[in-house]
């Protein structure tokens, strides 16, 4: 088996991805807090003026949709919890579980199914963040691309047990990797909502 170069297996690449994420971490907080701001500043500035200025009536309400909205858009669309789970899922229930598993031809076909449809996956929109997309478009398109490997060289075997366990050591920096980021996706999810 050549040798296989997963992105997740590189600490440089993990901790660019860690500090991203703490970044698109802290800079949704803060977007949160001036949303927050603002909503009071509207409720003060209504309360204050409206006996006089009637066209203020519709502010507050105004903030407080704009505010409501941007809120499920940051933790719906962003997801950083689906970003863990799939992660997650990957590394647990498709590389431990099922390809460190294969013992038979009809486990090695399964494994290979299993790897090409997640190698086809595609990453989901996130409307009003294009940050938080693209950060999680490439974490999908690593998951995708290390499946695509796997998917490879599983599917030119001619000794299943040689080629699991290679594919085993090949996988494991890879595996530590992951880790690192689903921690720190979780820690941003934690910190959003």
């Amino acid at each position: 088996m050549a040798p296989i170069d997963f992105s997740f297996a590189h600490e440089d690449v993990v901790q660019k991805i860690v500090h991203d994420v703490k970044r698109l971490s802290d800079e949704s907080l803060a977007a949160d807090k001036g949303v927050h701001d603002i909503q009071h500043a509207a409720r003060k500035l209504t309360e204050k003026h409206i006996n006089n200025i009637t066209a203020l009536a519709g502010l507050s309400v105004g903030v407080d949709g704009f505010a409501k909205a941007s809120f499920n858009y940051l933790c719906d669309e962003t997801s950083a919890s689906l970003g863990v789970t799939n992660n997650k899922d990957f590394v647990e229930d498709t590389v431990i579980a099922m390809v460190e598993g294969i013992k038979t031809k009809k486990d090695l076909d399964e494994a290979i199914l299993e790897l090409k449809e997640i190698a086809n996956q595609k990453p989901t929109q996130s409307k009003g963040f294009p940050g938080a997309e693209k950060m999680f478009g490439d974490i999908s398109a690593t998951r995708s691309s290390d499946a695509a490997k796997m998917q490879k060289v599983l599917g030119e075997t001619t000794d299943i047990k040689k080629t699991v366990e290679e594919l085993t050591k090949a996988f494991a920096p890879a595996k530590a990797g992951y880790k690192e980021v689903n921690e720190a996706l979780s820690a941003y999810a934690t910190k959003i909502l």
